[in-house]
């Protein structure tokens, strides 16, 4: 009976072990997992779905994405002391997810806002498929080569955005995202919020609302003849002595 009760609590000693080895593995995880996705959230940062607009980034962001084209010449994209926005949309050409933020970007899409420029940034060529790039790049939107760029902003993957801007060398925000509307519509909630889209003209709908105002504190309605009123032809109206 004794050395029943001894194997018992050996038993027992055992699977104590075994779980407490288990809760620390498992808050192991969940730390290096919290890491990835970028740490404690920092004072000011507002998370829309994966986007974090707003955050005051560790470190400074660089002054350029530096790298080459996908046929090996030299360029760059500056991100400060320039004018309105730069979105750089790290892609991979291994990515599955990636593929159609590829085509959509390639094609042309619509941006957050009209001063907004993109471009794909991969990392270098010795960690990029040759065929892949040939087959993907060389759309409406420019690609840069740059592992360098992905760890300035500390990539944790792909597909993976950051919009940047260009005049200050702000962050505006930056995360993942599965669709492009995605990235355009949280994207564009953060230039507003930031009151860049007024720095910008706003958007288009915007502006010609700002122009129908306009017309309409001059006396000028829709309809009106001077609205049709050709240019270059000569003003038939009679001059008043």
């Amino acid at each position: 009976m004794t050395a029943l009760v001894i194997i018992e609590a050996v038993v027992i000693a055992l699977l104590v072990v075994l779980v407490a080895g288990l809760l620390r593995s498992h808050a192991d995880i969940l730390r290096r997992l919290h890491a990835l996705d970028g740490g404690e959230e920092q004072a000011g940062a507002r998370t829309t779905g994966d986007l974090t607009l707003g955050r005051t980034r560790s470190g400074t962001i660089p002054a350029h994405i530096s790298g080459t084209t996908p046929t090996g010449a030299a360029t760059s994209v500056n991100l400060t002391g320039s004018r309105g926005l730069v979105l750089a949309a790290f892609l991979s050409t291994g990515c599955s997810s990636c593929r159609t933020f590829w085509e959509e970007l390639g094609r042309g899409v619509e941006m957050p806002a009209p001063d907004v420029r993109a471009v794909i940034v991969t990392k270098s060529a010795d960690e990029e498929s040759a065929s892949k790039l040939a087959e993907l790049s060389g759309g409406a939107t420019p690609t840069i080569l740059s592992s360098q760029a992905w760890d300035d902003f500390k990539v944790p993957g792909s597909p993976y955005f950051a919009l940047i801007d260009a005049s200050t060398g702000a962050m505006i925000g930056e995360g993942a995202a599965g669709t492009w509307g995605q990235v355009r519509d949280l994207f564009g909630q953060a230039i507003a919020d930031a009151g860049l889209d007024r720095d910008m003209g706003g958007n288009t709908v915007q502006r010609h609302l700002r122009v129908d105002e306009h017309l309409r504190s001059a006396g000028i309605e829709p309809g009106h003849p001077s609205l049709f009123q050709n240019p270059h032809e000569p003003n038939n109206q009679e001059t008043q002595p």
